[in-house]
């Protein structure tokens, strides 16, 4: 039999034999798959509210934040993987990561949004994906002039030729991304140069501002909201508090959902929201054979005792229950994201409006929404808008799962207003304050503690949690999290703690960032020498995929929501991100910092014909648009996987066909 030293051994490229042990491969993978994991989490659950705070702060718009800010932060990943392998361990690895990154992203990101999406295509804002599309193709264009430059190393005659970077080309592609962030900043500007897609005087938006005092109103025709109680109805141009929603085509909301109705108790038909373990499962069956289903009232989630789609009705206390999508106030310079909108249990009353999260114990982060005077309401795309009447605060933005739902819901905000309104006139001291703050409150946001153990999760998931648990628990005590609300809706910082609380929380996540990059891509770039491989190659496949993941995730939360084209949208301002600025600042700075002597560390392993096939994907994408008015089916789901798959497999395979010399 076979040692282990002897079933292990590979050869090096220099020729060499040498020893590679099982526990090193599973170590150094298990190494790249947690620095995988801790720059999502970093990212997504610290880096971009923090970022978002910020933007808010200082009053940047959400265009010129969404394409700086937060594009930098959702990008970090590859960003400073670029940084990393650039400055510290010399070698293309990030060069590769991002190349994989932008076809991953293209194609995996646009197939698992139509899959995901509630009608089961994707509508796409023409000038939005002009915009996203043009400026990707412009940064393919000019990295591709940038690397043009292939020619023989002196130190290295006998090896592949090098690449010449020059300072002039790392600039220029840098600056792509500066008339980049110019363009999205005047967007509308843009927008009405050329006559794209502007938005109607009526589409779909309007403002409820006036009730009868019965809490039954007139109805102007123009409303569309025929069939609703007591409202009346206002078209407005537009509301200024939504940024984002205008740029969502209405179709990509357009799901036929039958909707479970109940007046008395919850239907189990229908949709699950959240799937639980055997153990969790075990334990409820038990306590509804005890018959104290009040507890679980009080500590399960209200997706294990509702579905998404159950509405209750008790006409006698004129009280509605259902549940809405709250978006995170912590996400709203983001484009989209993972944790940008919650699912929260509402109830409206006639005089107070209160919701609960979804989550263990959810009434420890109730939230009583302060009396508002007005709403504004998108029926074509079932959003609510709550305007906070407490001047500089956060308002609220809603989103039903359903049609039936939605109307209910604006009907029941309806009669509260007219209530409100006439307790006003009656008692005007009492509606200055709402209820009092719950000294045991904790947050009003439903964002979970990284420490904190999932007990309604799978068998799986407690495993890794377990695995992960020491690096949950350097993070959560070291990375501050500014997503702290009290039970208002207000966040518990003061204005001047929240900035530097904001700065520190970056500072700490730039830290993480680094160290994550580095034991990724060391560990990337030691199993590519095991494997005899290129660094780029490896950066081209697995990295590119651990690095896109989390963005394949958010687009397909995003998507579920109907917000699929923002999803294919950021995806292509991703990679415009990824290529001006993951490669063209950190070569400036390099090239810069060593004399202006070109860079030409690069080793031409395959990344031209790399940088051509991603040309070749975009040019089939426009075609497809072009041919189906920009909407995305299914079946380009199913091409651009195949695509994918191909190019994994063409990738590998010049290693090990093409360029193998044996």
């Amino acid at each position: 039999m076979a040692t282990m030293d002897e079933s292990d051994a590979t050869i090096a490229g220099n020729g060499e034999e040498s020893g590679s042990p099982l526990w090193v491969w599973i170590g150094l993978s298990a190494i790249a798959c947690a620095s995988f994991w801790c720059q999502a989490i970093v990212t997504e659950e610290r880096l971009v509210p923090a970022l978002n705070v910020i933007a808010t702060h200082y009053s940047i718009p959400s265009d010129i934040a969404g394409a700086t800010l937060m594009a930098a932060g959702a990008s970090s990943p590859e960003l400073f993987s670029s940084i990393v392998s650039l400055f510290i361990t010399h070698s293309s690895l990030g060069l590769g990561t991002i190349v994989g990154s932008e076809i991953f992203n293209q194609l995996i990101i646009c197939a698992g949004a139509v899959y995901s999406s509630k009608t089961g295509l994707l509508a796409l804002d023409k000038a939005i994906v002009t915009r996203e599309v043009g400026f990707y193709a412009l940064g393919i264009a000019l990295l591709y002039f940038a690397l043009s430059d292939s020619r023989a190393d002196p130190n290295d005659p006998d090896g592949p030729d090098h690449i010449y970077v020059s300072f002039l080309d790392a600039v220029l592609l840098f600056g792509g991304y500066l008339l980049y962030v110019a363009v999205c900043a005047n967007m509308e500007r843009v927008v009405g140069w050329f006559n794209w897609g502007a938005v109607s005087e009526d589409d779909g938006l309007h403002a409820i501002t006036s009730l009868g005092d019965d809490g039954y109103g007139a109805i102007e025709e123009s409303g569309g909201f025929q069939g609703m109680d007591g409202v009346r109805i206002m078209s407005i141009r537009n509301v200024p508090k939504m940024p984002f929603f205008h740029n969502e085509p209405v179709e990509n909301f357009d799901a036929k959902v039958t909707m479970t109705l109940s007046r008395t108790a919850s239907q189990k038909e229908g949709f699950n929201i959240r799937s639980s373990s055997f153990l969790s499962e075990s334990i409820r069956s038990s306590i509804r054979r005890r018959g104290i289903m009040e507890f679980m009232k009080h500590s399960a989630r209200p997706t294990e005792l509702h579905t998404l789609y159950d509405l209750h009705v008790n006409e006698y206390k004129q009280e509605v229950q259902c549940f809405l999508w709250q978006q995170s106030v912590f996400y709203t310079m983001a484009y989209f994201g993972s944790n940008a909108w919650h699912l929260r249990w509402f109830t409206i009353m006639l005089d107070k409006v209160s919701s609960i999260p979804d989550r263990q114990d959810p009434e420890n982060g109730r939230l009583v929404y302060p009396k508002f005077t007005e709403i504004f309401v998108d029926e074509k795309r079932l959003i609510i808008n709550l305007p906070n009447p407490k001047e500089g605060k956060k308002d609220f933005t809603l989103m039903a799962p359903s049609k039936e739902i939605f109307e209910k819901v604006v009907s029941a905000l309806g009669k509260y207003m007219a209530h409100s309104k006439k307790d006003a006139e009656e008692v005007p001291v009492e509606i200055e304050e709402s209820t009092t703050t719950d000294p045991d409150f904790e947050d009003a946001d439903a964002h979970e503690e990284l420490i904190d153990f999932p007990c309604d999760g799978s068998l799986g998931e407690i495993i890794f949690w377990v695995i992960l648990y020491p690096l949950r628990f350097l993070m959560h005590h070291t990375l501050p999290d500014v997503r702290q609300l009290d039970s208002h809706g207000e966040l518990k910082i003061t204005t001047d703690n929240r900035i530097l609380h904001a700065f520190l929380s970056t500072f700490m996540c730039l830290v993480w960032l680094i160290v994550g990059s580095y034991a990724m891509v060391a560990s990337l770039e030691s199993l590519a020498e095991l494997m005899d491989i290129p660094d780029a190659v490896i950066g081209f496949t697995v990295s590119a995929a651990g690095t896109s993941l989390p963005n394949y995730v958010a687009s397909k939360v995003s998507a579920e929501n109907g917000f699929g084209n923002q999803a294919v949208s950021n995806a292509f301002g991703s990679n415009t991100f990824n290529l001006m600025v993951g490669l063209g600042l950190p070569w400036s700075l390099y090239i810069a910092a060593n004399g202006f002597e070109p860079y030409h560390g690069l080793r031409n392993e395959g990344i031209v014909e790399s940088i051509l096939i991603m040309a070749g994907v975009l040019a089939v994408f426009v075609v497809l648009m072009t041919q189906t008015n920009f909407v995305i089916v299914k079946w380009h789901g199913i091409l651009f996987l195949g695509m994918y798959i191909i190019y994994v497999a063409f990738a590998i395979g010049q290693v090990y066909i093409g360029n193998n010399p044996n």
